[in-house]
């Protein structure tokens, strides 16, 4: 956890900076415009993922480097999915998915800067070497933007029903994720074995099935976790708030 090479050291600090820089810019410029306008920055950010995965399967396409591990069939894929109903469906839509966009956005954010090699490769020592490196970087900052983005914008208004929408999400992708990363030997979100050392141990010595069950536990809880901790702090800085313009 944090081993990050000298290359990481620079990068994910700065890309903080950039993405916490963006989003009070942002918030300030954009804070008595209507709900439509705020929307545009999250909206282009949904277009772009969107645009970079599109790129990222015609670049592999026919390519010898190709293997089934390209598939969008990764948990960070859903962003592909979840940014445009997020915010290019309505408000009924986007009600129900807005809730995985941005909790499952945390959770990845956290991983990353965690374990960076898990999630991000050694992209960060060479963001223009290849288009795969420049994909995996840009993709998952875009995504963390879009998590910042949400917050200085007040796009995302949580609920306590949201906890119901972000386990159900992560139930849906499994669903389809564990039988393809099984069918297709893609160790599609640590489906098939832990990069994890603690967890790739539970597997060797407890089996496959019951590592899959913890890996589920694991996955819904923290997510639920993530999004109920949001929604009661959301609540309270709202409060305070009302309480504060009261005065």
């Amino acid at each position: 956890m944090f081993k990050w090479t000298s290359a990481e050291c620079i990068a994910l600090p700065v890309a903080l900076v950039v993405m916490i820089g963006i989003s009070v810019g942002l918030h300030f410029l954009l804070k008595n415009r209507s709900e439509k306008i705020r929307k545009i920055p999250l909206q282009i950010i949904a277009v772009f993922c969107l645009g970079m995965e599109i790129a990222k399967q015609i670049y592999f396409a026919g390519r010898p480097e190709f293997t089934y591990y390209v598939l969008p069939l990764h948990f960070c894929s859903l962003f592909v999915y979840l940014f445009p109903l997020s915010q290019l469906f309505g408000k009924k839509v986007g009600r129900i998915f807005k809730p995985m966009a941005f909790c499952y956005g945390i959770a990845v954010l956290c991983l990353t800067y965690a374990f960076p090699n898990a999630i991000i490769g050694d992209s960060a020592a060479n963001l223009f070497a290849s288009f795969p490196k420049f994909h995996s970087f840009f993709f998952h900052f875009a995504v963390f933007l879009y998590c910042f983005l949400s917050v200085a914008l007040d796009d995302y208004k949580p609920k306590w029903i949201d906890c119901a929408y972000v386990a159900g999400g992560v139930a849906l992708y499994v669903c389809y994720a564990a039988p393809s990363a099984y069918a297709l030997g893609a160790n599609y979100a640590n489906i098939l074995y832990s990069g994890f050392a603690p967890l790739e141990q539970f597997r060797l010595s407890a089996g496959q099935v019951w590592y899959n069950v913890v890996l589920f536990i694991i996955g819904v809880s923290s997510m639920t976790a993530i999004c109920a901790l949001y929604c009661l702090l959301y609540k309270l800085v709202k409060r305070k708030t009302a309480l504060k313009n009261k005065d």
